[in-house]
Order: C-alpha cells, then sequence, then structure tokens
C-alpha cells in the first residue's frame, strides 16, 4: 500500500467528520431557544393563537391560571381562569416547538 494513499484516506475521513458534525449542528436540538412570546388574556376571557404547520401536541403548565382548546383550523384557545402565569408549550410535527408566556389579568 501506498503511504501517500493513506494521508489521502485520513484527511478524507477527517474532512467527512467534520461534515457530519457540521450537518448534526444544524438540528433543530442544538439551535438556542427562542425568547417565549408573550400573550396577555383576562380571567373569564380568550385569547387565540394561531399555527400554520402540522400539531404534535400543545399544553398549559399551570391549569389553574389557564386551559387550552381547540379553536377553528388553525387556530388553538387559551381561556384565562384565575390571575398569573403559566406557559403553553406548542410542539409541531416537524420537530419545532415553540413556547409562550401567558398571562392571566384580574377580570
Amino acid at each position: 500500500m501506498n503511504p501517500r494513499n493513506n494521508t489521502h484516506r485520513k484527511n478524507l475521513l477527517g474532512v467527512l467528520a467534520l461534515l457530519a458534525a457540521l450537518a448534526a449542528l444544524q438540528s433543530p436540538l442544538w439551535r438556542p431557544a427562542e425568547a417565549p412570546r408573550s400573550l396577555t388574556a383576562k380571567s373569564g376571557g380568550t385569547v387565540t393563537v394561531t399555527y400554520d404547520r402540522e400539531l404534535e401536541n400543545a399544553m398549559i403548565f399551570q391549569k389553574a391560571t389557564a386551559s387550552l382548546s381547540a379553536g377553528a383550523k388553525g387556530e388553538l384557545v387559551i381561556h384565562g381562569h384565575a390571575p398569573g402565569r403559566t406557559r403553553l408549550l406548542i410542539r409541531y410535527k416537524d420537530g419545532a416547538s415553540r413556547v409562550y408566556e401567558v398571562v392571566v389579568l384580574p377580570g
């Protein structure tokens, strides 16, 4: 075997490993999370969130503060129950997600 061919193979493997690492860093898992968007509803009121991708799931963290229901196509409705703060997490089937800070004010 030619030592020069071995050097070329090692260099090629190094370049391929670097390209694989760069591709992995483009994954949504490695992207920094964006700051939560803010939504405000009154206690006893509602606020609507629209989306344009296929949903995997959505959830509200503090159910005593607010709840979530499906609205028209492409909409989620947040129902304010009690003053406070909670978060809404929306996960899309393409792997992306979005977080909303939900503030419920006194009605």
